[in-house]
């Protein structure tokens, strides 16, 4: 049977209005995706909503790819419920930053050209800042075919200059639970020192797993960099497995089902928030967030 997206409401106040969100509501279950790709688990309790992307393109077929028009409409409902989180704020000197309100961070996977062509105008337009997560291998690949056709350095560095940041993924894309583990360190650790040699050891604090497998591989990460996953991951709070960090997503060709997926993240960061810190929310104004270290 398919789940009834008409859910209880009740009204609250966001960003000086009152809106109404969704109660005891139930998880949303998307029908035809597998029970390990729901995306109806969001955050951990205080931490940020991370959505991931791999295309936005008028034309390709991809759980998570996105028509243009269907990603701008998807980023400002999400934007209803939840402000946007500043990447620079995952790699600062006392980050990573804990936010104290609801807050989401885009990001992207693999280093597809179509990220700059379609989705870096529309984040401009919402003032969106995300992380671009570029197989280091890969990039300047070039194909007619848009899911073999890879941003150029040129490419990044523009995304850059706009206040993206541009991460690891890998050199090559590998399944790294299916590969030897020497072989797994060096497609990690070689993709970090791609990306410091060309941006920084900023951006080096963060990497994305492919296929959000996470293997036991002594030493495939340094201890101090957050490394993300998928919906494959459960929703930790970030210092209790800051290498197994939970992603959703906006599944392709449920759009219709959108808002009650928003709402539910919505309500499930506000429970969670209320059980991780007793009288949430707080009265003060809401700023920067919390560093680490108070988690």
């Amino acid at each position: 049977m398919d789940h009834d997206w008409r859910l209880h409401y009740g009204a609250y106040p966001i960003r000086g209005r009152m809106k109404r969100r969704p109660v005891e509501a139930p998880a949303p279950y998307m029908n035809g995706i597998s029970d390990e790709h729901q995306p109806a688990t969001g955050s951990a309790a205080c931490w940020p909503l991370v959505l991931y992307f791999h295309h936005v393109h008028p034309e390709i077929l991809h759980y998570t790819a996105l028509t243009p028009q269907e990603f701008e409409r998807g980023l400002k409902r999400v934007l209803e419920e939840f402000d946007a989180y500043l990447p620079s704020g995952l790699i600062a000197e006392d980050g990573p930053h804990r936010p104290d309100r609801p807050t989401v961070l885009i990001t992207f996977d693999d280093g597809y050209r179509d990220t700059v062509t379609y989705a870096r105008p529309i984040l401009d337009r919402l003032g969106i800042r995300a992380v671009f997560f570029v197989c280091t291998g890969l990039v300047g690949r070039r194909s007619q075919q848009p899911r073999q056709d890879y941003l150029t350095y040129a490419e990044c560095d523009l995304l850059a200059a706009d206040g993206h940041l541009i991460a690891a993924h890998t050199r090559t894309h590998p399944h790294l639970d299916e590969i030897p583990a020497n072989e797994a360190r060096e497609e990690a650790l070689g993709s970090l020192a791609d990306i410091d040699s060309r941006y920084g050891s900023g951006p080096t604090r963060l990497f994305a797993y492919p296929y959000g497998r996470i293997p036991g591989v002594p030493g495939l990460l340094p201890s101090d960099v957050l490394g993300f996953g998928t919906v494959r991951s459960p929703a930790e709070p970030w210092p209790a497995s800051p290498h197994a960090i939970r992603r959703t997503y906006l599944p392709s060709g449920g759009a219709g089902a959108w808002d009650g997926l928003v709402d539910h993240w919505r309500t499930q960061w506000s429970s969670t928030a209320a059980a991780a810190r007793p009288g949430w929310p707080p009265g003060a104004a809401a700023g920067a967030g919390t560093a680490w270290p108070d988690a």
